[in-house]
């Protein structure tokens, strides 16, 4: 679930991998999908975990936005139970 929060507003999400591998792999597919996208989020990461946050370019946040976080659910999801 990501967390929503205010001042300011963006959504927030902090994915646990158990290893270095594993959270690069994720790192390069988070990277594809922000350039199919076109959403650019804050990312930080150290080498067992990824953390996102998304910034809204407007003061609330857009459907696109909502959809790119399911999309980047379904990429953890799917690597975790390779």
């Amino acid at each position: 679930m990501w967390d929503e929060k205010k001042s300011p507003l963006r959504l927030e999400k902090r994915f646990e991998f158990d290893n270095y591998k594993q959270s690069s792999k994720f790192m390069k597919e988070i990277d594809s999908l922000c350039k199919e996208n076109k959403i650019y989020p804050n990312i930080s990461f150290g080498s067992k975990f990824v953390s996102i946050t998304i910034l809204p370019d407007i003061e609330e946040i857009s459907v696109e936005e909502k959809e790119f976080t399911v999309k980047i659910d379904e990429k953890f999801t799917n690597l975790m139970s390779e």
